[in-house]
């Protein structure tokens, strides 16, 4: 059996017993900010349909979202898809989303890093119970996530990445019942 074949059954196997909080409010229209260490941030807003990063500024973000999943897009790079219900991502009907992810690493069945073809340069840091917690970005922005995938050693402690944290307590794309 491959490796991605493993973890995909190791992440339909960890969340299909998964709780957690709708998306927010207001149709799941949302503003989220992440932090990272250095002071520098992500915005991701779904009302004015705005993102901006340390590398681009005010890029148009599409919600892309329906009744099985929860979608942004640029079309320039950054994309994210995950299903509304954490029941069925227990399906394994990747196929419903539009973006279907590559998990990178899982934790303490409650965490699972992931990266998406449509969005090579971002690493997707997910909790069960707040949805997106964290965006990884890569040293250099031409750095692809996905050739972590083919390391068996790989570590997450050893990605040479800037992590941007959530900075409220609001859930962003957040698996419910």
């Amino acid at each position: 059996m491959t490796r991605s074949a493993q973890m995909l059954i190791l992440l339909v196997t960890l969340l299909s017993p998964a709780t957690a909080q709708s998306v927010s409010s207001d149709h799941g229209a949302f503003q989220a900010t992440f932090a990272a260490s250095n002071g520098d941030l992500v915005k991701l807003d779904t009302r004015t349909g705005t993102l901006d990063t340390p590398r681009s500024r005010s890029t148009g973000l599409q919600d892309c979202s329906n009744k099985v999943q929860v979608c942004l897009t640029d079309h320039h790079g950054f994309a994210f898809a995950y299903f509304r219900k954490c029941d069925d991502a227990g399906s394994g009907d990747y196929k419903r989303l539009r973006f279907r992810p590559k998990v990178v690493s899982v934790l303490h069945n409650s965490d699972i890093w992931m990266v998406f073809d449509a969005a090579p340069r971002y690493l997707f840091h997910y909790a069960y119970s707040k949805g997106i917690v964290g965006i990884f970005l890569g040293p250099t922005p031409s750095f692809d996530f996905r050739s972590v995938l083919h390391d068996r050693n790989f570590k997450l402690a050893s990605l040479d990445a800037m992590e941007y944290r959530i900075k409220s307590s609001d859930t962003v794309a957040a698996c419910g019942k």
